[in-house]
């Protein structure tokens, strides 16, 4: 069997940098001991890799057919040989190192916390994912490499030409080289993610709240409200019928949604979802990232890593980052004790700085992600094991402006509370009528705060999330629309659990709705320019669906308010005029046709086995009612504390009295007592 084939571009950047690194040493010193000095000087390219391959297989016991499936897997998906070892678990890092270092003989050595770096003549760093040349507490150069098993013939005949120069040579693991490339990017990363948008397209950022213009016409706005309040009697009859005619838009919108939904029963997608797009035999596979966030969430670790795990995508082109906080070291020692058998699996704590919010840490990660596509994960998400195959096929048949895809959240405890049921319908009826429809005609999508699968390039060409937004996944749906690129839906489904408590259901809605207000806010700043960037179109489904979304969860309580006065003046006695009673007819019309408009809805979306839970939507009004309580309180929180991330606990189902269902795990552990690569940065 031939190995040299084809070299990996890591081995190419290697070698192109060669005479930097290693100088213009004429020396042709060669190690003492090591199989180079057996294969002779006049030994052909070919025959020194097979002798040194040969040599490696020795030092690490492997059997020719183990390292064959290792190597054809290697060039099925697109990886590298000792990728597909360490990821099968055959061998651990340490153990791939050591078995180098005794090949090449040059000593394993980890990289010194703190290393200085070095730059080249241009300023660019001297570090890619195999090689990294540094500067140690003891101001001596090291340069540490992770060699490729396809290029030991020509690294061994390079090092062979350094001479004293090779004392400086170091093997190192690739998650070593990772965890230091992660710390010495830290300040620069941390300090760009705290900025984020507000650092060069601040118009995009909502780290200002309002602009002078835009508070200047809401002081005009609010001194005309009172001023014609107080001199028009008829004032609040006009007012009252303009929020009944904004109630009117909306329920025809969801009527629109219902008029093109089809019951989940006829829906050939969703069963077709269940079952994985398997590749080609000869087809490559791009890397892909996973980011899964965590704050106080250390009892999820052990689920969420299992959940991960399982994901139906090659080990060798998968790398997860758990995103913590620095100041939840509880979390960050439980998910690394999680990860300690996981190949590419690394933990990320991110600094404490201000804003204490989700987007920040997620920007702070997001340069150290090489995949091709990312996606995006909470600690409480089950995501379906094929669902980013699902996602690859989908970016691959489509073209280039399908920046995102959404993937369908689904609550998997609804049924165990009154909160859980009521929050699985509305989820229902978010992820599998609405957004689908807005995706089938081409409109603006408000993301979902996970299982967004991007084109990372895309994502970095936007400057990432707002870090400043608290809803910053509805706010990057908008900004992929302006600047060009579609969002789609795919139907490989995410689980997660809905919260069962008042306060904190309280506290996650005041947040979402508040975001949906700063991200109106911030693309309403300059509505000419929003018009010019997606169209009328567009730019009326903008204001339909975030206007909305807002407008939604007050005007129940405006319409609820005047109802209750109504009933209150008849139980009275006291006089019930015309225009009164035109209000009251208008208000209850109104109500009952959205109950009705997304009782349909959510008859058709809701799985048959979950059908009872239907009987809960006499409840609907008092849970619009609680919808309105938190629209206020975002309100509020957006003039005392806009940036304020109310982060909602989740604890593992089984805590709730049920065992946590989750996907199925297949069983790859060889040797479970090897320890797997990670790092912490």
């Amino acid at each position: 069997m031939s190995v040299v084939g084809s070299v990996d571009r890591d081995r190419i950047e290697f070698q192109m940098r060669r005479p930097f690194f290693y100088g213009a040493s004429g020396g042709l010193g060669k190690p003492r001991g090591v199989i180079l000095d057996e294969a002779g000087e006049d030994a052909s390219q070919q025959d020194l890799q097979r002798q040194l391959l040969a040599a490696f297989l020795a030092h690490v016991g492997i059997d020719a057919p183990t390292f064959e499936a290792a190597a054809l897997a290697a060039r099925r998906v697109g990886s590298s040989i000792e990728e597909e070892l360490v990821a099968r678990r055959t061998l651990t890092e340490a153990q791939l190192a050591e078995a180098l270092s005794r090949t090449l003989g040059i000593p394993v050595e980890p990289i010194e916390p703190g290393v200085t770096v070095l730059r080249d003549a241009h300023g660019a760093w001297l570090s890619g994912p195999r090689h990294l040349k540094g500067c140690g507490s003891g101001f001596d150069a090291r340069f540490h490499i992770c060699p490729a098993l396809d290029g030991l013939g020509s690294l061994a005949r390079s090092i062979a030409a350094l001479g004293a120069d090779r004392a400086r040579l170091r093997i190192t693991t690739r998650s070593d080289m990772a965890r230091a490339r992660a710390e010495f990017t830290q300040k620069e990363r941390s300090d760009r993610a705290r900025l984020s948008l507000s650092a060069d397209q601040r118009r995009l950022s909502a780290r200002e709240v309002m602009t002078g213009a835009q508070a200047a016409v809401l002081t005009l706005l609010l001194i005309g409200f009172g001023l014609v309040w107080a001199t028009l009697p008829w004032f609040w009859f006009g007012t009252h019928l303009l929020c009944s005619l904004c109630a009117l838009v909306l329920t025809t919108f969801r009527i629109a949604v219902l008029s093109e939904t089809l019951p989940l029963d006829m829906r050939s997608e969703e069963r077709a979802a269940l079952v994985a797009p398997r590749p080609s035999q000869d087809e490559t596979l791009p890397l892909y990232s996973v980011l899964v966030a965590l704050h106080r969430e250390a009892a999820m670790a052990p689920s969420v890593v299992r959940a991960m795990a399982a994901l139906d995508w090659p080990r060798s082109r998968l790398e997860v980052f758990f995103v913590c906080e620095a100041s939840d070291p509880e979390t960050v020692h439980a998910v690394e004790r999680a990860i300690e058998n996981e190949p590419n699996f690394f933990v990320i704590a991110t600094p404490r700085s201000d804003p204490l919010t989700k987007p920040k840490a997620l920007n702070f990660t997001l340069p150290l992600a090489q995949g091709e596509f990312l996606v995006l994960y909470d600690a409480e998400d089950r995501p379906a094991p094929q669902q980013l195959r699902a996602a690859f096929e989908s970016f691959r048949r489509s073209s280039d402006d399908l920046a995102c895809l959404q993937a369908p959240l689904s609550i998997r405890n609804a049924g165990e509370g009154w909160f859980e049921t009521l929050f699985a319908m509305e989820y229902d009826v978010l992820f599998k009528a609405t957004l689908p429809w807005l995706a089938a005609h081409d409109l603006p999508l408000p993301l979902g705060g996970t299982s967004n699968h991007f084109r990372r390039e895309v994502l970095l060409e936007l400057g990432g999330w707002d870090s400043h937004n608290v809803a910053e996944d509805a706010d990057l749906g908008i900004r992929l629309a302006r600047a060009g690129y579609r969002t789609g839906i795919i139907h490989a489904p995410t689980s997660e659990s809905a919260t069962s408590c008042w306060r904190d259901w309280r506290n996650q809605r005041t947040r979402w709705i508040k975001g949906w207000i700063q991200t109106w806010l911030v693309h309403m700043r300059e509505p000419r320019r929003l018009l010019r960037e997606i169209g009328w179109r567009n730019l009326l489904a903008f204001q339909l669906v975030f206007g909305g979304m807002i407008a939604s969860s007050l005007l129940h309580l405006v319409f609820g308010l005047h109802l209750t006065s109504a009933v209150v003046t008849v139980a009275m006695g006291g006089d019930f005029p015309l225009s009164f009673g035109t209000l009251v007819f208008l208000d209850v019309s109104n109500l009952l046709l959205a109950y009705a408009a997304f009782g349909a809805l959510a008859h058709r979306v809701t799985p048959r086995a979950q059908r009872h839970h239907l009987s809960q939507l006499w409840s609907l009004w008092f849970y619009w009612a609680m919808v309105s309580f938190a629209g206020m309180r975002a309100i509020v929180q957006l003039v005392r504390a806009p940036h304020r991330w109310e982060k909602t606990p989740h604890q593992p189902f089984s805590m709730q009295g049920k065992t946590e269902p989750g996907p199925v795990i297949p069983h790859i552990l060889d040797n479970p007592s090897q320890s797997a690569s990670t790092t912490s940065a």
